[in-house]
């Protein structure tokens, strides 16, 4: 009895059989029957199953454990549903439902007529004969119109025309499911050329297996860029059937195939220079004409003559096979994906970043703060100045912004002069690790801790996009060790994400720079543009203050263009980076590891090499100190000296180093030792003030060659004449060479005066030299009494006056 209170199946209901799968459709159910009618709704031929509704019940009943089981199956599930059911585009479409419609109507509007066609036999015939003498068709072309009425749903898009598909090479699945659910591919023979009769005389190619096949060929040519003249791999089957129109084709521009037997080695020829394989801007791509001119070549040469220097002086070919243009652009438009078609003609940069279907939305895998940081880097568009002297223009600095995914709040910045690199990037994380109060302090603005609230590292790590600056994989690497941090970059040719990121560096300088001097404009490089580099006035601490004020400001305003959490807009809260920050961290879970700034430190910033000397430690023209500098290397000298220091440095702030050889890290400070140096300013900014130094020597010297010059001619000039006028005063006294008057000898042959004397210096005060001959001293007595006596006075003198020092 329980099965007569169930509900009675609705008509165009689908229940699907277990376990073959069969879809049935019920297409005959009335209220005070004892049977219902199931058709199959897939196949050529109309299947109809009759059940007593007494079993249809039971074989719905879930504990029903025989074949035959029917289970309920859901309206979407439809595969011919109004969402499932191909859109006709084409008035011809349209005009031929409507005409099956008509042809149909009278039965499908007659309930008892209709009935009456569920029952095979001769009733059904006559019915349908009837039909079709009335719309003047066949009965064939009733059948079918009924069939399908039956099968697609029982309504009037149910014989809708299946001209959409009408002449397709590739015709998809009819309708069907499962392995049966196959596309067909079409192909015509052509008997003659298809198209209108072309302008050109001559025999036309056919559309044949191997014409299409080179086509393939060409358009593979074309679509990767490759630069002529092009040899192709024709086999000799396709070479075959192209003899069929060309009997005398040569085919001069086919690879050559080695013999099966030896080898012979051929001549090494010269390497010739190859052309850039990513050759994809518009005047590097190949022509249509240049390949249709190619393939003619190829199908349709019979005689090549060549000169000594293998270039081409006769070619000749045949007047019948002719490939036109339109077959060859026809053959790609509808053979070729129109995505394929579009990337081509943009360009793959241009494609990927403009036309490509977007897929998803950056927040779909973002689940709150510290889900994923982005990192990207940016040329400023503005000039800024020497920061101790405003007449020189240093450049554009370069700045760098971390960015919170989620919450679109800006977690960390830097700016420096130098171009991107791993070196400036590196130093962002410092900034993202410093609590921001203290980092707004160094610019001179006083902030509370709530109103910039970052201060920690995501855990799940960095997304950078792909630059030169993220692609240093051995300075990430020690990153990742010391700190624990991953870091990816995004997939190349694909701009997912990249444009949250982009987009900052577009919104934040608009704050400032309509108040700024020497910014830059689009128009910087066309031709009688304003120099803009001599309207700056800004220095780097003044261009950072003004970032970091706009930042401020940033993280302050509603975000336009994106909807906040509805919880948040419940709850009265504005959709702004900061608001958003805020509420996540209460309401959502961040995963963030907070680490020491001296541990980013030694994590991120350069190193290079400083010289001990006793001055300190020497590197880039200034001297260093600290306790294990005065203790360990201020003594390294000789040798010892050169053994080079491991440092780190910060770009921005070369005040200071860190000495990184230690066991402990320990930080080196200017030592007192130094000359003047500029006082604050960056690195490159004190870089600018030693070449300005080297400049200015180097011009001095140069100023002063003439004069260096003019004093080496004098001095030559004088030193001849003073050697004449020796020669002259030696000649009138009679001697070889001048006589050394002075307190160190006597006299020609006489020893020092110290060696009569003992030693003092370098004078030898005490006893009397012993060893002087008896015949050399009464030889100088006798030459020159009077002069030993004078000299004997002035050294007995001297040696008196240096007793009298000694004595006190």
């Amino acid at each position: 009895m329980a099965a007569h209170t169930m509900q009675i199946p609705v008509l165009r209901e689908l229940y699907r059989e277990v376990p073959s799968g069969a879809l049935y459709r019920v297409v005959y159910a009335e209220r005070g029957e004892s049977h219902i009618v199931l058709c199959n709704i897939f196949g050529s031929t109309l299947k109809l199953i009759s059940i007593p509704l007494e079993e249809f019940y039971v074989r719905c009943m879930p504990g029903y454990g025989k074949e035959g089981r029917l289970i309920r199956e859901e309206p979407e599930n439809d595969p011919f549903g109004p969402m499932r059911r191909p859109r006709r585009s084409t008035p011809a479409g349209e005009d031929q439902s409507d005409l099956n419609w008509k042809r149909i109507e009278q039965l499908a509007n007659d309930p008892e007529l209709f009935r009456r066609t569920l029952k095979s036999g001769s009733d059904r015939k006559n019915i349908l004969q009837d039909i079709a003498d009335a719309s003047g068709v066949t009965i064939q072309r009733i059948r079918k119109l009924h069939r399908e009425y039956i099968q697609r749903g029982m309504t009037q898009d149910a014989v809708s025309s299946d001209l959409w598909r009408c002449g397709r090479r590739h015709q998809p699945a009819r309708y069907e499911e499962g392995e049966d659910a196959k596309a067909t591919i079409v192909s015509r023979n052509f008997a003659k050329r298809p198209g209108r009769t072309p302008s050109r005389h001559g025999t036309h190619a056919i559309r044949t297996p191997a014409l299409e096949r080179l086509f393939e060929q060409y358009i593979d040519i074309y679509l990767t860029s490759k630069v002529g003249p092009w040899r192709l791999d024709i086999s000799e089957e396709l070479s075959d059937e192209i003899r069929r129109f060309n009997a005398a084709a040569i085919f001069p521009a086919t690879s050559k195939r080695r013999s099966k037997g030896r080898a012979v080695r051929s001549p090494r020829k010269r390497k010739q220079a190859k052309p850039a394989r990513n050759r994809s801007g518009m005047r590097a791509r190949v022509t249509w004409q240049d390949l249709v001119d190619h393939l003619n070549y190829v199908c349709r040469c019979t005689r090549e003559v060549r000169d000594a220097n293998g270039q081409i002086v006769e070619l000749e070919l045949a007047p019948f096979g002719i490939v036109s243009r339109r077959q060859l652009t026809y053959y790609y438009k509808t053979r070729v994906p129109i995505e394929v078609q579009t990337a081509r003609k943009m360009g793959a940069k241009e494609y990927a970043a403009n036309a490509r279907p977007i897929r998803g939305h950056a927040l779909q895998h973002s689940v709150g703060p510290g889900a994923e940081y982005m990192i990207d880097a940016t040329i400023a568009d503005v000039f800024l100045l020497l920061a101790y002297d405003r007449t020189i223009v240093v450049g554009r600095p370069t700045v760098y912004l971390a960015m919170d995914v989620w919450s679109r709040m800006i977690v960390g910045f830097y700016v420096g002069f130098d171009p991107p690199s791993f070196d400036s990037v590196a130093l962002i994380l410092e900034s993202m690790a410093t609590p921001k109060q203290d980092l707004c302090a160094q610019y001179g603005i006083s902030i509370g801790p709530d109103l910039w609230p970052c201060e920690y590292l995501p855990s799940s790590g960095l997304l950078l996009d792909r630059g030169s600056d993220f692609m240093s994989t051995d300075r990430w690497k020690i990153v990742n060790k010391k700190l624990s941090i991953p870091v990816s970059n995004v997939k190349a040719w694909d701009p997912t994400m990249r444009a949250l990121m982009e987009r900052r560096f577009g919104i934040i300088p608009a704050y400032f720079q309509r108040a700024t001097y020497g910014v830059v404009e689009a128009d910087a490089a066309t031709r009688g543009a304003p120099n803009y580099a001599w309207d700056a006035t800004l220095t780097m601490v003044e261009f950072a203050r003004r970032l970091v004020r706009a930042i401020l400001r940033y993280i302050q305003t509603p975000i336009g263009r994106e909807h906040g959490v509805p919880q948040m807009v419940t709850s009265g809260i504005a959709n702004t980076p900061l608001n958003r920050w805020r509420w996540g961290m209460d309401h959502l879970t961040g995963s963030f590891r907070r680490h020491s700034i001296d541990e980013i430190r030694c994590a991120t910033w350069p190193t290079e090499l400083a010289r001990p000397t006793r001055k300190g430690l020497e590197w880039r023209g200034a001297y260093y100190t600290s306790p294990i500098v005065e203790s360990k290397y201020i003594h390294c000298v000789g040798s010892e000296g050169k053994t080079r220091v491991p440092i780190q440095f910060d770009p921005n702030d070369p005040s200071r180093i860190i000495l990184v050889g230690e066991d402990r890290p320990e930080y080196a400070h200017f030592a007192s030792s130094n000359a003047a140096m500029p006082a604050g300013g960056t690195l490159m900014e004190r870089e600018i003030y030693r070449q300005l130094d080297r400049k200015n020597t180097r011009e001095e010297k140069e100023a002063l060659e003439a004069r260096r010059v003019m004093d080496l001619l004098n001095n030559a000039s004088e030193n001849q004449t003073a050697e004449q006028e020796k020669k002259a005063a030696l000649k009138l006294a009679g001697l070889d060479h001048p006589i050394r008057q002075d307190r160190h000898r006597k006299n020609k042959g006489q020893k020092h005066v110290s060696s009569d004397r003992g030693v003092f210096g370098k004078f030898k005060v005490g006893k009397a030299e012993e060893k002087s001959s008896e015949e050399t001293v009464s030889q100088r007595d006798h030459e020159q009494p009077a002069k030993m006596s004078e000299e004997d006075d002035i050294t007995e003198s001297l040696a008196q006056s240096m007793r009298n020092v000694l004595d006190h």
